[in-house]
């Protein structure tokens, strides 16, 4: 019993410790400064300014944002503040990080322990201790670490409220689903997916309506001091964020014939051309967003009207090629080539998805589960591939995605016990 118990443990301790190691090593060899110029810098700054003004913003320290929501700014203000923004502030902060990931790694392993077995999950966590790009986003400051951590315990909860119908899953689950949103507000549509999982496992009806009317309740109340905010700042509604336009317009340069100009600065030129009281625009965020959507819209009814096929073809097919052949991998680490990790991410990808299938076959009393990360997996899909497809955005999802392979391996499993069993039945004939 005591080996078992013990064999149960490691089979989590054992990639958690293994995936801190290795990140740690990764913080202290190549420093705190390692950075991507990018998103990262921007919500570093985010924090610096609102440490230093009190003001809640990410383009400039002149003018608020609803750019995203604060779930990053508040983590990085919060490290900061507490232990300065030099070097060991940025220590700090990447540890932190590190510690969300391992957080994000063991939600995932329990949510594949609990549908399917330990020993799957062993294998997934794993994997996600050891895939090269987690090991580089959970070194950096990006939303895709926090918004995993949480996403997969939501999972997790999600599949405990399904059986035990209770309460206080449904509230953890829930309350868990927000801090998503406060990271990846796209998230938030995910909840359809959530309804209907419940109602194919047969979730009593006056149950989820009750539960339903609470779990709404603590949306609200998660999101009002957001709602508050915008409010008194910008005098009008704002749901989630105003940072859909400017990927969406993005979106319409990848693929094939889409239209002219093929270079989106060009269109951002234009845009400031015809509106130059949008000059700076920073300090006309919300504006701004606005003139990129109708750029957006306007370029896409016209690819659509000048090559449909193209179109289609570069939104149902290209994009999401974009989004999952291609392993996120802006800054060697490890010694690992990216040519490398170019011809092992398409691999796993198929494998995962063959696995999926198999056990969608196969996986007698499991079908309900795999049917939600597919549906889940096509969701993220269908949201990126219609915005802008990057392949940083299906970090979070990799547990998902390679979920397949033990899955997959235990519905082969049991088909051969289906067919073992049956040729035993079968009457031997003389």
């Amino acid at each position: 019993m005591n080996r078992q118990r013990i064999l149960h443990h490691a089979l989590w301790i054992v990639p958690i410790a293994l995936a801190m190691v290795i990140r740690l090593c990764v913080i202290f060899h190549y420093g705190p400064y390692v950075t991507l110029h990018s998103d990262d810098a921007g919500y570093l700054r985010s924090a610096e300014w609102l440490l230093q003004s009190g003001t809640y913003s990410y383009y400039t320290p002149d003018a608020p944002t609803v750019h995203m929501l604060p779930g990053m700014t508040l983590i990085l203000a919060a490290v900061l503040g507490v232990f300065g923004q030099g070097a060991v502030g940025l220590y700090v902060g990447k540890i932190v990080f590190t510690l969300i990931g391992a957080v994000g790694i063991l939600g995932a392993y329990q949510s594949v322990a609990y549908v399917w077995n330990r020993y799957a999950a062993f294998v997934v966590a794993l994997f996600l201790a050891l895939y090269v790009p987690g090991i580089e986003t959970d070194t950096l400051f990006l939303t895709e670490t926090p918004f995993m951590a949480a996403f997969a315990w939501t999972v997790f909860y999600l599949f405990k409220a399904a059986d035990s119908h209770r309460l206080r899953h449904v509230v953890i689950a829930t309350v868990l689903f927000m801090v998503s949103v406060y990271f990846r507000p796209n998230v938030l549509l995910w909840a359809v997916i959530v309804l209907f999982y419940l109602i194919i496992k047969r979730y009593p009806w006056r149950k989820l309506i009750g539960h339903g009317v609470i779990a709404a309740c603590i949306v609200v109340v998660c999101m009002l001091p957001w709602w508050i905010r915008n409010l008194l700042v910008f005098h009008q509604f704002i749901a989630l964020t105003d940072d859909a336009a400017n990927p969406l317009l993005l979106g319409t340069f990848q693929g094939v014939n889409f239209p002219n100009p093929s270079n989106p600065t060009v269109v951002e030129h234009h845009i400031l051309d015809v509106h130059p009281d949008l000059r700076p625009q920073a300090m006309h965020e919300i504006a701004w967003f606005k003139a990129q959507q109708h750029a957006a819209m306007y370029r896409i009814r016209e690819w659509h009207h000048a090559h449909p096929q193209d179109f289609w073809r570069s939104y149902l097919w290209i994009k999401p090629g974009i989004l999952w052949n291609r392993a996120y991998y802006p800054i060697r680490i490890l010694g690992v080539l990216p040519d490398t990790l170019k011809a092992i991410q398409p691999v796993l990808l198929w494998i995962s998805l063959i696995g999926h299938g198999l056990a969608l076959l196969f996986a007698h009393g499991k079908r309900r589960e795999v049917l939600t990360v597919l549906l889940t997996l096509l969701y993220f899909t269908v949201l990126f591939s219609v915005f802008f497809a990057y392949q940083r955005y299906n970090e979070p999802l990799m547990w998902l995605m390679f979920s397949g392979v033990p899955s997959g391996i235990y519905g082969l499993v049991q088909a051969g016990k289906w067919l073992f069993a049956g040729w035993r039945r079968a009457p031997v004939q003389s």
